[in-house]
């Protein structure tokens, strides 16, 4: 089995003025997901990120420099992301076309990237 990791993009803040019921639908549908992902063994975690609190670490004059974002011009970050298992790509978009983010506004994507082994590339550099 190989590891994907499936980012949830969205709009910034798209569902901070929700109200709490509404909410709570949404969270529980999320659950349900990975709960059913997690019996057939291909759910390895995830989590939800936080909105705020965000930082960029870049490198200005040589030196890695801090500073706030994502921006408001930002036209997505990513709110959270799974670690799913599947055999191959194939699979994990299968996976990640049921995802709950995707029906949940018409602006929410995904993103699949295959986890490299890196157990496999310490071994063959030796």
């Amino acid at each position: 089995m190989t590891q994907y990791m499936l980012l949830l993009h969205q709009v910034p803040h798209y569902n901070m003025d929700l109200p709490r019921e509404k909410m709570m639908e949404m969270t529980k549908r999320y659950m349900a997901w990975a709960d059913s992902l997690r019996q057939k063994g291909k759910l390895a975690g995830g989590e939800k990120l936080a909105a705020g609190g965000v930082r960029h670490i870049k490198v200005k004059d040589g030196k890695p420099m801090a500073s706030d974002g994502p921006y408001a011009e930002a036209k997505d970050v990513i709110g959270g992301y799974f670690v799913i298992e599947a055999k191959d790509a194939a699979e994990a978009e299968a996976i990640a076309r049921d995802c709950p983010h995707l029906t949940l506004a018409a602006t929410n994507w995904a993103e699949i990237r295959p986890i490299e082994d890196m157990a496999q590339v310490r071994a063959a550099a030796g």
